[in-house]
């Protein structure tokens, strides 16, 4: 009941938000566009030459009425309370670089334009779809159906690969090989992961084969590979799906890593080694981990590489994070601000962009134009945006894994409850807890 309070409270806040007048007003005949944006140093150097850029081109093309941006930065963790606190002063941005999992409740809560009358839909097939699935979210609407609208574009998008410890690899070469399996590449299907584990695996010397985390995002790549479902629309109703086969045995496949083959070394447990530092120390062979490391591992002298997430069932796939930039209703031009949205998903500038600070780029086109000899590693991480896909898209998705799912995978990691008691025990609370609401 308490949750369900929080959830209705935060719609309230932004459903008030929908109603604000505009922070900036036009300086006489200058029209003015905000954003808000939490970029690093490096990143927020590159953006705002977009910016000004786009700035010159547009006022060259529109010398009437010049356009000026007016570039904002806000502390990551403290955007969505600015927000908050922006809504009920009338002082929201244009623009706004928000994390994906805030893009779903700011549309529900009706605070955002929907692209698609800008003409976002024709973007689609040009971005990469898991980056920009995670902005086409559906609503349901007043007479049972469900719209599906674009809401957001994205403007960074990353996932998550699997990293291993070349060293552990070669001074296991003659078990591996014994395997008839190869020293010099990583595992390609979660079948050989399990061979190369057990080839690789000597707890008694303190070096596991495999350190993971106990959380849902963290376990997208298990369920992803073997073809879980999470949430879907049926018979004018959301409903579950994570109790489904597919799903368990995903997570049995995971369970089993730890409990059953003992080559996962319990990093997820609290007070273990982190999978990150046990991959620096030699301890741990292979880990699931994304680019943010890459730099870290470099600077460690660590001689790792990289590979896609092995395939199981349903292929190989990931698990998606970033940010995408969204335009406020109460922006008083919206199709500039789209305008400005939609060069930054030009493969002029992705390009640019991800040359210029090693990133994976956000349209399918400009991959084979980057410089991948500057960052090798990016190769890898491009070619696993290609499958990976975005997480349920819900407004309470953090309850969800937070509160809900996190606890029952520890459940069955622990040998509490068997992994389909696990997942049936969270499909009710899903059901009771979250979904209910969206079904109303």
């Amino acid at each position: 009941m308490f949750k369900r309070f929080l959830f209705l409270s935060f719609f309230v806040i932004i459903l008030f938000c929908y109603g604000c007048v505009g922070s900036i007003d036009d300086r006489g005949d200058i029209v003015t566009i905000t954003i808000w944006e939490n970029y690093n140093n490096e990143e927020h150097d590159v953006f705002v030459r977009i910016v000004r850029d786009f700035e010159d081109r547009y006022n060259s093309n529109n010398p009437d009425i010049p356009v000026f941006f007016i570039v904002e930065r806000v502390p990551f963790d403290g955007l969505l309370p600015k927000l908050k606190t922006s809504a009920m002063t009338k002082t929201t941005p244009d623009i706004c670089r928000v994390d994906i999992a805030h893009v779903v409740p700011l549309a529900f809560g009706k605070a955002l334009f929907d692209l698609n009358q800008f003409g976002a839909e024709s973007l689609h097939a040009k971005l990469v779809p898991a980056a920009i699935n995670s902005n086409i979210i559906p609503i349901k609407q007043p007479d049972g159906t469900v719209k599906a609208g674009t809401y957001g574009l994205p403007d960074q998008t990353n996932t998550t690969v699997l990293f291993y410890n070349k060293d552990i690899f070669r001074k296991r070469k003659e078990s591996l090989l014994l395997s008839g399996l190869d020293p010099n590449r990583a595992p390609r299907t979660w079948e050989e992961f399990i061979e190369y584990s057990l080839a690789i695996n000597h707890p008694e010397e303190g070096v596991y084969a495999f350190a993971m985390n106990n959380s849902l995002w963290w376990t997208f790549p298990f369920f992803n590979t073997f073809g879980a479902e999470f949430i879907s629309f049926q018979d004018g109703q959301f409903i579950t799906r994570i109790n489904e086969p597919a799903a368990i045995a995903a997570l049995q496949f995971k369970v089993d890593l730890y409990r059953r083959y003992g080559v996962e070394a319990g990093a997820w447990q609290s007070g273990a080694l982190g999978k990150e530092q046990g991959f620096i120390n030699g301890k741990y062979a292979m880990i699931i981990t994304g680019p943010w490391m890459v730099k870290t591992f470099k600077n460690s002298g660590i001689d790792f590489g990289t590979a896609l997430i092995p395939s199981g069932p349903a292929g190989t796939s990931s698990n998606v994070g970033g940010t995408n930039m969204v335009i406020f209703k109460t922006c008083k031009h919206p199709e500039i601000a789209y305008e400005f949205l939609s060069y930054l998903v030009s493969e002029e500038v992705q390009v640019f962009w991800s040359n210029e600070l090693g990133q994976i780029p956000v349209v399918l086109s400009a991959f084979d134009k980057i410089d991948t000899s500057v960052f090798p590693e990016l190769g890898v991480f491009m070619e696993q945006m290609k499958t990976a896909q975005a997480r349920p898209l819900i407004p309470n998705y953090d309850i969800l894994e937070t509160d809900i799912v996190n606890p029952e995978m520890y459940t069955a990691l622990t040998g509490e409850k068997s992994v389909e008691d696990a997942l049936n025990a969270a499909a009710r609370m899903i059901e009771s807890e979250i979904l209910s609401i969206m079904n109303e």
